[in-house]
């Protein structure tokens, strides 16, 4: 399996804005959030991702097709000491559980090693296990924080996690499944 990393841009735009509503769709789980009147999610304004040279927004592709999305901010985006944040992340249902979200993010710690934040919704279990294990491999030291988040009236219960990633500690990993 090939898995890389494709910049999304303003020629990509359509696939991306469809494969997001896609992805709101099953956040909608998590979020509460109902569709909107055209009979899709409503979507704030996400040109930001392909215009702004501070977001770092990619496609995740397998065998040359596209089967998902990661989106990274970095400062202003982000919380203070925070050098970047995986925004979202989402790999179509086909193609889940074949490690292909784990190179993509693999991929993007090597484009851009620092310090992170990710966030999910704590009732998100697939996640949270998601993120939990690949930290875990990274053997860096990590700290959790609970909060919530208001959406559409809705209270969600989110759970952020804050680690640096190095190069040393990809270097590791790599090393160590070899």
């Amino acid at each position: 399996m090939n898995v890389t990393i494709q910049q999304i841009t303003d020629t990509t735009k359509e696939q991306f804005e469809n494969l997001f509503n896609y992805y709101l769709y099953e956040l909608s789980a998590y979020s509460q959030e109902d569709i909107g009147t055209k009979g899709t999610f409503e979507m704030e304004d996400i040109s930001p991702y392909y215009k702004d040279e501070r977001l770092y927004p990619y496609f995740i592709t397998c065998n040359e097709k596209i089967v998902g999305f990661i989106l990274v901010t970095s400062p202003p985006y982000v919380a203070n000491e925070v050098d970047y944040s995986v925004q979202e992340l989402f790999v179509l249902p086909k193609y889940r559980g074949s490690n292909i979200a784990k190179d993509a993010v693999m991929q993007i710690f090597k484009l851009y090693p620092g310090r992170y934040e990710v966030g999910m919704f704590k009732s998100n279990l697939k996640a949270v296990k998601f993120w939990t294990k690949l930290i875990s491999t990274l053997d860096v030291s990590v700290s959790v924080e609970d909060g919530f988040i208001e959406i559409q009236g809705n209270v969600v219960q989110t759970t952020g996690m804050k680690f640096t990633v190095s190069c040393e500690s990809i270097d590791n990993i790599e090393k160590r499944s070899l």
